[in-house]
């Protein structure tokens, strides 16, 4: 069965402006190219994120200021935004859009309209609650989550962050949530933005051992991440038996990605897609939703997003690398299984699958 494409052309308005490396030309073009590649799949219009659900994450003087600071623009200054997240024109209502596709997207799924739905746009993990940064202003990812929680009477809600980047505001703002199981595979910190996600940050309070972070090694690859995906990912979510998956995260791990360091291949993309799809069929009747966003090599990032779709749906498209792949098939993999045992010994107070 193709997925629920849930996507509006509101979201364009999600553009830093010119030079900068997050642009909304990467909405446009892997639409395209789904479209020309995919039939079949039906296309969700979704709607914008009312105040009250950005609430559920967002500290209210945040919302409010970004609302007043929309109508700056590039040039001014924001006290509550980071200097690589220069809020334009419109991006605050764009935003809002964002958050409401990844709602719409796990109503989708929730209701079972589609066992797989796809957010465009979403993973936006660096805001915070009362910050944004790292081209991220709201948080979809959590909001999401927590919208499933607190108003669709779900219980149990597993994020799977396969970004480059450890998803920092989403763990932030999550760290004493029980509810929640958020597993975050991304490039060890002490190589990338932002700095976050070592092995020993587990969560706190209620929450201790519901944050799970696998800093993986540059250059990281696709056997690398699957056997983190096989030996985390996969026994966590057959324990704690979520309703629903979430998996957050675009095409920046891929090995030619111009921001990041790992050793993706397209066809690895494909190979998380399948790995969580079929982790959720085995756990949660196949309920999963995708939220697709980064990437920083536009050649890649459309091929990036189809990739982790195909597999996700459980589609045979057939990818060629546009680059040559510069790294040993096997890169990563001895030092991902040192920190695999890392994580697992940092967790095995709570949780039985981790003996």
């Amino acid at each position: 069965m193709t997925p629920a494409i849930v996507y509006s052309d509101e979201i364009k308005g999600y553009d830093f402006g010119p030079g900068h490396p997050f642009r909304s030309d990467r909405y446009v073009n892997f639409m395209k190219l789904l479209r020309a590649t995919v039939a079949g799949f039906e296309e969700v219009e979704p709607r914008r994120a009312s105040d009250e659900e950005l609430l559920l994450v967002h500290d209210s003087g945040y919302i409010n200021s970004l609302l007043a600071e929309s109508k700056g623009g590039w040039e001014a200054g924001y006290s509550h935004l980071s200097p690589d997240t220069p809020l334009q024109p419109g991006m605050e209502e764009a935003a809002r859009w964002i958050v409401g596709a990844s709602i719409t997207a796990a109503k989708v799924v929730r209701q079972g309209k589609s066992p797989h739905a796809v957010g465009v746009g979403g993973g936006l993990h660096h805001a915070r609650r009362d910050c944004g940064a790292g081209f991220c202003i709201y948080n979809d990812v959590a909001v999401c989550a927590l919208n499933l929680l607190e108003n669709c009477g779900l219980e149990r809600v597993l994020i799977l962050d396969t970004d480059a980047h450890a998803g920092d505001g989403t763990c932030h703002i999550l760290y004493e949530e029980p509810r929640v199981l958020f597993i975050d595979l991304h490039q060890d910190p002490r190589t990338l933005y932002p700095g976050t996600g070592f092995a020993h940050e587990i969560g706190d309070g209620k929450g201790r051992g519901f944050t799970v972070n696998v800093p993986l090694p540059p250059g990281a690859s696709d056997q690398a991440y699957e056997y983190a995906l096989d030996h985390v990912f996969a026994p966590l979510a057959e324990e704690f038996r979520p309703q629903i998956i979430i998996r957050s995260g675009g095409s920046d791990p891929h090995f030619a990605d111009e921001l990041t360091d790992l050793g993706l291949t397209l066809e690895g993309f494909t190979m998380i897609g399948r790995k969580v799809k079929e982790v959720a069929e085995r756990v949660c009747e196949g309920r999963r939703v995708d939220l697709l966003g980064s990437g920083y090599n536009q050649t890649i990032l459309p091929l990036g997003w189809l990739a982790l779709v195909n597999g996700s749906a459980g589609l045979v498209l057939d990818f060629k690398e546009p680059f040559r792949f510069p790294l040993r098939k096997e890169s990563g993999l001895a030092e991902t299984q040192q920190v695999v045992q890392e994580v697992r010994r940092n967790l095995r107070g709570y949780w039985r699958c981790f003996p």
